[in-house]
């Protein structure tokens, strides 16, 4: 992985964290991002510190609004020639219904439309590289659904923090099987993962027996560090893997082909712009 540079979205805490310092350690140009100076700085020392590596760069960006990812493309193009890898990792879990700068519903904008909208800009940027690799951090909650219920999209009354983080989770898988269709003749490789019931602050309010269940967060990168770095997946797409880094099926939902072509034409009319390619 040395010199290699991958950008992990949401890379100040929990597992985009604790991938950023493994890969780091691997000799990995690391470019961490969050949306808190003081949490990148701190971030940024500590991965420093632990490593040697001073190929560790930042971007700062709140995922919720899409000025801001705007400018992060711009700032990362200013920056570097090619990103190597990308890892869609940022993610939210919301209590009571909140909206986005944009007006949308904030799950499905920070765990969905910001995954859609980053990786559409960057994308130039990613086939400039002979490495050409995109990874989707999703969730077995997304088997939670037996559909892709777009009357979610209009933030139906009764809110529910997993079902409307299971939605866009199942949100994640769809646009992954879609993209590696769409990117198949490119070199491009494009997989989604499970990284477990982890302990981490997505959820500072998880009740307690959940809490008991949680893993470390050194198991919640499994799949992360082996669709970014092993050699031996070189050219496989359009893949779903468990947390312990096995390819498997996911939901029957995720496969649903209408539906991964009606939520693509969605993302793109509420971004406002088409998928860049």
């Amino acid at each position: 992985m040395k010199d290699n540079i991958i950008f992990i979205s949401g890379s100040t805490d929990g597992i985009g964290k604790q991938a950023a310092l493994e890969l780091a350690k691997q000799g990995a140009h690391v470019i961490i991002h969050g949306r808190n100076k003081d949490k990148i700085k701190k971030t940024l020392d500590f991965i420093k510190s632990q490593t040697e590596n001073e190929n560790i760069d930042f971007i700062l960006a709140d995922m919720s609004s899409f000025k801001q990812i705007k400018a992060m493309s711009e700032e990362l193009h200013k920056r570097y020639k090619k990103i190597d890898a990308l890892v869609n990792n940022a993610g939210v879990q919301v209590h009571g219904l909140q909206y986005s700068e944009d007006g949308y519903e904030l799950t499905f904008a920070v765990n969905h439309l910001a995954f859609f909208y980053t990786t559409s800009l960057l994308l130039d940027l990613i086939a400039k590289s002979d490495y050409k690799r995109i990874v989707i951090v999703s969730s077995s909650m997304h088997f939670r659904m037996e559909k892709f219920d777009f009357d979610y999209l209009k933030a139906k009354p009764e809110y529910s923090l997993y079902t409307y983080y299971a939605q866009s989770k199942l949100a994640n898988i769809l646009f992954g099987y879609k993209l590696s269709r769409v990117l198949k003749d490119t070199g491009i490789t494009v997989n989604t993962l499970c990284p477990g019931l982890i302990d981490t602050n997505l959820n500072p309010q998880r009740p307690q027996h959940i809490v008991d269940r949680a893993l470390p967060v050194e198991q919640g990168i499994i799949s992360t560090m082996r669709l970014v770095t092993d050699s031996e997946l070189k050219g496989v797409t359009g893949k779903f893997f468990t947390s312990d880094g096995i390819e498997s099926e996911s939901s029957p939902a995720s496969y649903n082909l209408d539906d991964q072509e009606e939520l693509w034409t969605l993302s793109e009319e509420l971004i406002g712009e088409k998928f860049h390619f």
